[in-house]
């Protein structure tokens, strides 16, 4: 229906009330008007009659832009002061305590206030003795393949830190 300009629209309706109502009659009507490849469908014919029946109109009406305040001044105020009171806390934690989805939190942390969430993982150190078992290893798994061809598939790999 956006296609259509104020006066095709006009002639679609009055068919369709000139023709008893009939949507198929009123999209016979249309093929003298209308080439072949841009006349409207039944269906178009159905939802302008619907909209000037419950509106009294035929113009295009654009639907209501819903209105996202979530990420408004006050609230990523409130989260930036938020973070600098207490870093370590919890997006859920911290949406609770602001009254604000996690979502919206979320979000306000990572486009607006451009912070990055990570989690600390320790991992062992690396001693000066590992290098050398490593290498021991190795050379000992690299002869165990020349004695068998099938000896890697034979072998468990965990994700162990030390090597033996």
């Amino acid at each position: 229906m956006n296609g259509y300009s104020v006066e095709q629209r006009v002639r679609i309706v009055k068919f369709y009330y000139q023709n008893q109502c009939f949507v198929r009659v009123t999209f016979r009507a249309l093929r003298d008007f209308y080439p072949r490849h841009n006349r409207s469908a039944e269906s178009t014919i159905r939802r302008l009659v619907a909209k000037f029946e419950s509106t009294g109109s035929i113009n295009h009406q654009p639907t209501p832009i819903r209105r996202r305040n979530a990420r408004s001044t006050e609230n990523i105020a409130a989260v930036c002061d938020s973070v600098r009171g207490n870093p370590r806390q919890s997006i859920s934690r911290r949406s609770q305590d602001l009254g604000l989805s996690a979502t919206s939190t979320w979000r306000i942390l990572r486009r607006n206030l451009g912070l990055h969430l990570y989690k600390i993982q320790l991992t062992q150190e690396l001693k000066v003795t590992d290098h050398t078992q490593h290498r021991v290893f190795a050379y000992w798994a690299q002869g165990q393949l020349e004695v068998d061809p099938n000896f890697a598939k034979k072998i468990i790999f965990s994700d162990e830190a030390l090597f033996g």
